[in-house]
């Protein structure tokens, strides 16, 4: 029997980009596609591209041509938001593109080169792929701000759109049923969700701990004037991920102001303050650009005085650089390149030790874990927090499984952890 057509789906960039790549490889697997790493031989290759700053676009390129010479054969797809945000740019370095707009048309196109292919369309029998311990529910898409320093509203379409409850209620339902134990919601703009039918996150995030059961709910990026303090008093609820994704760009209000942020300092912190009310054992992950035009020495002391005050887990720290067709790009008083390394730089440092300190208040407590990887006498997974804990498995500790453990020690940016006596 010839063997079935091998796919290989890659995703750059943010949560939603592998949640759309999540729901193709589902309708690939079922169709009889066999799924394959992306290191791996495949007769066809889809790359889910990023745009969100100019390096974003140029990793995309790099990674077209290290799949082309990685396996030159392949047919190679290109979609996503460097796709609308470059029209014309692509088509000679790959085989095909599909704008956002055009993504649902991919598997089907797939399913034809497939059939096209001098292979077996019968059904054939082959291992199952082994369960991804996280399920990613993309919920809505595009985006009604207009930041100044950001295509991707652009790319992705304009407006908000998001699902329905019940739709969602479905979708979470069948991942439960397919044994995943951690619900990861996903969305361009996730605290926007249902803000077109009048409705909000929390109504949304409320109806899905009610049918997590013994599973857990984790939101991946919602920005602080989006958390409402109904949304935050969830955050109590043991079933929902006490890890939050913050964006914060600047702790300064000028610079927030000219990036047209919808939010200022003192209301970050006060979303930060109910956050840990609810739980206080909060992790927090953000984003920082610096650098941005007109930003001064007293800007970026703001910013770095709130990165030590909210205590974050994580911090992405990348400088501003100029986005074609954005009003950020026609600004003025431009940080130099040598100050902008340097801020970066300090950045780093800051959330490099409040990072440290949040793990080595971790020594000693309890966590959940649910395993990504289980090999070489070593289980490797997911906190609720956002920590990455390594632990010698059990007899019952496989990937995708969720277990407690007791953490030992920290080692770099780990967690050493010893399974918890049931």
């Amino acid at each position: 029997m010839t063997r079935p057509v091998r796919a290989a789906l890659t995703a750059l960039g943010c949560k939603v980009n592998y949640a759309e790549m999540a729901e193709l490889a589902g309708r690939l697997a079922a169709a009889g596609i066999e799924l394959v790493g992306e290191d791996e031989p495949a007769d066809v290759r889809v790359l889910n591209s990023c745009t969100v700053t100019v390096q974003a676009d140029a990793t995309t390129r790099q990674r077209i041509s290290r799949l082309r010479r990685a396996d030159p054969a392949a047919h190679l797809v290109l979609t996503g938001c460097s796709v609308d945000a470059n029209p014309g740019r692509y088509p000679a370095l790959v085989d095909s593109v599909f704008a956002n707009a055009d993504k649902e048309r991919i598997a089907d196109h797939v399913l034809e080169l497939a059939a096209a292919r001098d292979h077996a369309r019968e059904p054939v029998v082959a291992a199952p792929s082994p369960r991804r311990s996280r399920a990613f529910l993309k919920v809505q898409d595009g985006c009604d701000h207009r930041c100044t320093y950001c295509i991707v509203w652009r790319a992705r379409g304009g407006v908000s759109r998001s699902l329905p409850l019940d739709e969602v209620l479905r979708h979470a339902d069948a991942a439960l049923a397919e044994g995943h134990r951690e619900l990861v919601l996903t969305g361009v703009d996730l605290g926007s969700w249902g803000h077109e039918r009048g409705e909000r996150l929390s109504t949304l995030v409320g109806a899905l701990l009610e049918r997590v059961g013994g599973a857990r709910l984790r939101l991946s990026s919602v920005n602080a004037n989006d958390i409402t303090p109904a949304l935050a008093e969830l955050n109590g609820h043991p079933r929902l991920c006490a890890h939050w994704h913050v964006p914060l760009q600047s702790g300064s209000d000028s610079v927030l102001r000219a990036m047209h942020r919808g939010y200022r300092r003192a209301q970050y912190l006060r979303v930060v303050g109910r956050l840990r009310t609810a739980d206080p054992d909060t992790e927090l992950t953000t984003d920082v650009m610096v650098a941005f035009p007109g930003e001064t020495e007293d800007d970026h002391a703001a910013t770095l005085a709130l990165v030590e005050e909210a205590g974050f887990l994580h911090c992405h720290t990348f400088r501003w650089s100029p986005r074609p067709d954005t009003p950020a790009a026609l600004l003025g008083d431009r940080v130099d390149e040598e100050t902008a390394r340097r801020r970066s730089r300090e950045v780093r440092r800051a959330a490099a030790r409040t990072g440290l300190a949040a793990r080595r208040r971790t020594v000693g407590r309890r966590l959940e874990v649910v395993w990504e990887r289980v090999e070489d006498g070593e289980a490797r997974g997911l906190s609720a927090g956002w920590h990455t804990v390594v632990a010698a498995p059990g007899p019952a500790t496989v990937a995708g499984g969720l277990e407690e453990v007791v953490v030992d020690a920290v080692e770099g940016e780990v967690l050493r952890a010893t399974l918890r006596d049931p």
